[in-house]
């Protein structure tokens, strides 16, 4: 969540403790057209901290998880393609000791989907010729080993995946429900306000005063962006946004906040592989976090 949600949350706990107490409820309460709204907000609200607990899923396990799967995955593939070179290169066979000519920290390099490509093209590469290797000691065990790796990464991405949508869906969930429930709280204005006014004005008083939103306090300056895939809307996770000499990646929601930036105006760059970087002059303020919305186009 981002700093205006979690203030505009607060308030609407606020409204939400004003309407669960007694002595101005049961004066509002017999307004039948207010109290059907106010019961539309509160519902809102339950559904609301539903989302908030969605959004806040714990993904490091599985994150975790799906990392230690791709540097086995790898360790694997890249061991038996060392060997594989070495054979290609006994049967002159150049265009294969290129498949095969490979070093791990290489093969790690780039996006993960790469990674996996290579992976899947050594191993169906070894497939065609594993009957012929045993000169340089591979054989289908080898081969059944490379291929429990890449089902243990496929595996790890589609539980990471269905954690990412499902965090995905709290946090959609939370900005279509807070815009809900604000077009609730203009038409409860309208009807506290105008109907209660002369009759109870201490009660309206109070009302207002829950209803407004209070700016969080903080110390730092800095710069919290939410990036996402302008074509799909998908949260974009290990963009890198850089200010100021300071760098920071985005989490599984798309979300990187850099803070204690001195104050002063920037180029902020956010960058991804695979998609057009994007550069942008923003000014940083002392004591303010300066929320963005980015989107990143396929390169």
């Amino acid at each position: 969540m981002n700093h205006t949600q979690i203030e505009k949350n607060n308030m609407y706990g606020k409204v939400n403790t004003f309407f669960d107490d007694t002595k101005y409820s049961s004066v509002w309460k017999p307004f039948q057209r207010l109290a059907d709204e106010v019961i539309k907000f509160k519902t809102d609200n339950t559904t609301l901290a539903a989302y908030i607990q969605q959004h806040k899923a714990n993904t490091s396990g599985v994150t975790q998880t799906k990392n230690t799967a791709l540097n086995a995955m790898a360790s694997i593939v890249v061991r038996a393609s060392q060997k594989a070179y070495v054979w290609a290169l006994d049967n002159s066979n150049q265009k294969l000791a290129a498949i095969f000519d490979v070093q791990l920290p290489t093969f790690l390099k780039g996006s993960e989907t790469t990674i996996f490509a290579k992976a899947k093209t050594i191993r169906d590469t070894l497939t065609q010729n594993i009957a012929t290797m045993k000169s340089v000691e591979l054989t289908p065990a080898d081969l059944t080993a490379i291929n429990a790796a890449i089902s243990a990464y496929e595996s790890a991405i589609g539980t990471t995946g269905t954690i990412q949508s499902y965090k995905t869906a709290g946090t959609k969930g939370i900005v279509d429900i807070q815009k809900k429930m604000d077009q609730s709280l203009v038409i409860i204005d309208n009807l506290m306000v105008s109907h209660f006014q002369e009759t109870n004005a201490g009660m309206v008083q109070e009302y207002l005063l829950n209803r407004i939103v209070e700016k969080m306090p903080t110390h730092h300056s800095g710069i919290s962006l939410h990036v996402t895939d302008a074509a799909t809307g998908d949260e974009l996770q290990g963009a890198v946004l850089a200010i100021g000499g300071k760098t920071s990646t985005t989490d599984i929601d798309g979300d990187v906040e850099i803070i204690k930036i001195t104050p002063d105006t920037y180029n902020a760059v956010v960058s991804l592989t695979g998609y057009t970087f994007q550069t942008m002059k923003v000014v940083i303020e002392r004591g303010k976090i300066l929320d963005l919305e980015i989107k990143l186009a396929k390169a």
